[in-house]
């Protein structure tokens, strides 16, 4: 992560092309970090996934104590229970980083003594005073100093003497001093940054050792500078300084890349750019980097002296840049500074300067680390007489001193001219907002970054002079619209000049090249105002045309929609009466059907009725005449009888 320490990746190639090695710089890495962060902050994942991840039997190697295995139980680690750390957010689990340093051959057998000096560093953070303040330092707790000490195979007493005490030369005598637990706590911390940093720096060595391939044919090369951005907080210190100072550094160098590459077009195009100049930030290096008088250089100097302190380096920068634009004093605040950077004003806190400058580590501790009875821990702490890793102190044994600052500027100015001597790219990452969301574009968050990253004032000096470059055929092709048609019978340089003269540019707002014509500030937004009220008069004309035609159209399809309604309801009623007179028709056919099946059946029934009166009359007369003949018979008989009775 580019915002713990900068870092310049080399890809190396050979004269063919083919990609032959790599290897990486890295700068000013967060060491502060280590023993201190920020509210809702985590100390660097390596310490978590370490402490979590080693097994019963490594523990045991190492002979931690118990409870060496719950994370929350070492303070560096800023944590009040385990589960407050969001391990899926981890890059890596404890397997995938051994697996991560399996890969490399130097590293693959130190892993074990990797891990030692990480468990180190965190008992480190675990050890504490009896006492506060101006008191002598005891150590409170003697468990957590012998496990420091047996991580880093030296005598328990010795460890614990050279961080309580100090030995100071007396004449020709050496006199032994107890420390103050104020003192003591920063002797502590300063061995606890200088094993984690220095484990850095030599597991980035080896890497390069795997990596890198030496010899000429690797001049060639691709490089990623990915450095810290600028930075200003409530509280600006050393590192802060250090960071800002860098990217006024780099600041300087884009600002002049992008600046010198508007002047070679100028000069391929055969422009005269004498009148044409741009501010960059020089005066700013100058003011933070200039040999002698320049603040880091009297930071230096302040170190040198033995009497030297944070007040008197604050009074020598005041006095030497009191005229300075962009120094000014901090009137509420005797102990700090303010310097204008091109992102903006930041107050640095001179408090703790020079301290962090010398980068103090007990010379005693030195000494006990470079005699420790662990190989991999004497090779931390051995002095390295070649050139140190970038951003890292270099201790020689000379009169002169030097500082974090001066490995810092060497390793920047390397950087620098290295990067000066390629041909430079460069790319400005903005965060679109703070909350990490996707799709999610914040104006003042990228607003503020693009300030902050130099884009705005590059922007501005490419502004100086001619800064709109546009083909002769584009400028006559696209703003022949603005001007009579007789300013551009012409073509080449003389329609451009025509044109321009016609459109009322005058010859100090133009500049005309070989190929192209160099516009001045705000000359080619006038025309592309003009050309765009040009076509908004003709839009308009176009749009009344076109909605006249389109009303046309649309009184046409109402007008047929009218007639087609009409017709559609003409039909409908003359079905409508179709329907009407044919159920008639069928509603009579269907009466007279009716009447004629009733008068058929009323016929029928009189004749029925006919014809059972016809059969009652007779049978009436049948049994009438029955009836008769009965009685006739009777009288006869009756006769015949009477008759038969005179006779008798």
């Amino acid at each position: 992560n580019s915002s713990r320490f900068g870092k310049f990746l080399t890809l190396q190639f050979s004269a063919s092309g083919r990609m032959q090695g790599a290897f990486m710089k890295t700068y000013l890495l967060e060491k502060s970090r280590i023993t201190s962060q920020l509210p809702g902050e985590q100390n660097y994942h390596v310490l978590y996934t370490v402490a979590k991840g080693l097994s019963s039997a490594q523990r045991t190697e190492f002979g931690l104590p118990k409870g060496s295995d719950a994370v929350e139980s070492f303070k560096l680690l800023n944590l009040k229970k385990a589960g407050d750390v969001k391990w899926a957010d981890f890059p890596c689990d404890f397997k995938e980083l051994t697996e991560a340093f399996a890969v490399i051959p130097s590293l693959n057998d130190k892993q074990s003594s990797c891990w030692r000096v990480i468990m180190a560093v965190l008992y480190l953070g675990n050890l504490s005073f009896t006492g506060q303040g101006e008191d002598d330092a005891k150590v409170k707790d003697p468990a957590v100093v012998a496990a420091v000490a047996r991580l880093l195979s030296c005598e328990t007493a010795q460890l614990e003497k050279a961080i309580c005490t100090q030995n100071m030369k007396a004449g020709l005598d050496w006199i032994s001093k107890p420390n103050t637990v104020a003192y003591a706590s920063d002797v502590k911390n300063a061995l606890t940054k200088a094993l984690y940093s220095r484990l850095f720096d030599y597991i980035v060595e080896m890497v390069n050792v795997s990596l890198e391939k030496s010899g000429d044919e690797m001049r060639y090369f691709i490089g990623a500078v990915d450095i810290f951005g600028f930075e200003c907080f409530p509280t600006n210190s050393l590192e802060q300084l250090c960071i800002n100072f860098a990217n006024e550094k780099l600041q300087k160098m884009f600002t002049q890349a992008v600046f010198e590459s508007v002047l070679s077009e100028y000069q391929k195009e055969g422009i005269d750019v004498g009148d044409i100049t741009y501010e960059d930030n020089k005066l700013l290096v100058e003011l933070i980097d200039k040999p002698a008088t320049g603040i880091l250089s009297l930071l230096a100097e302040e170190c040198f002296f033995p009497s030297g302190s944070d007040a008197s380096w604050l009074q020598k920068i005041k006095s030497q840049h009191a005229k300075h634009a962009n120094f000014s004093e901090e009137r509420l605040d005797r102990t700090a500074f303010t310097i204008s950077h091109y992102p903006g004003k930041v107050t640095y806190q001179s408090t703790g300067f020079l301290e962090k400058n010398k980068d103090p580590l007990s010379q005693d501790l030195v000494v006990l680390m470079q005699f420790s009875d662990d190989d991999f821990v004497k090779t931390l702490f051995e002095e390295k007489q070649s050139t140190a890793m970038a951003g890292s102190v270099r201790r020689f044994k000379s009169a002169k001193f030097v500082g974090l600052i001066d490995g810092f500027r060497t390793s920047l100015n390397q950087l620098v001219k290295t990067l000066e001597g390629t041909k430079t790219h460069f790319i400005r990452c903005v965060k679109p907002n703070m909350d990490k969301k996707p799709d999610n574009f914040v104006f003042d968050v990228m607003q503020r970054q693009l300030y902050t990253s130099g884009v705005v004032q590059a922007v501005q000096a490419t502004r100086k002079g001619f800064p709109d470059h546009l083909p002769f055929a584009e400028l006559l092709s696209r703003f022949e619209l603005v001007v009579p048609k007789s300013a551009t019978n012409k073509k080449g340089a003389d329609g451009v000049r025509a044109l321009l003269s016609s459109a009322g540019v005058s010859d100090k707002e133009f500049r005309i090249g070989k190929t192209k014509v160099f516009l001045g500030v705000g000359v080619l937004d006038q025309l592309e105002q003009r050309r765009m009220e040009y076509i908004a008069s003709k839009v308009l004309s176009m749009q009344m045309l076109v909605r006249a035609y389109n009303a046309r159209k649309r009184l046409k399809l109402l007008r047929d929609e009218k007639a087609r309604a009409a017709k559609a309801k003409a039909e409908a009623e003359a079905a409508a009466r179709a329907a009407e007179e044919a159920a008639r028709k069928e509603r009579e056919a269907a009466e007279a059907a009716a009447a004629a099946q009733k008068a058929k059946e009323e016929e029928e029934a009189e004749k029925e009725r006919q014809t059972r009166f016809q059969r009652a009359r007779q049978m009436s007369f049948e049994r009438s005449t029955a009836k008769k003949r009965r009685e006739q018979a009777e009288k006869a008989k009756a006769a015949e009888a009477a008759a038969k009775a005179t006779a008798d």
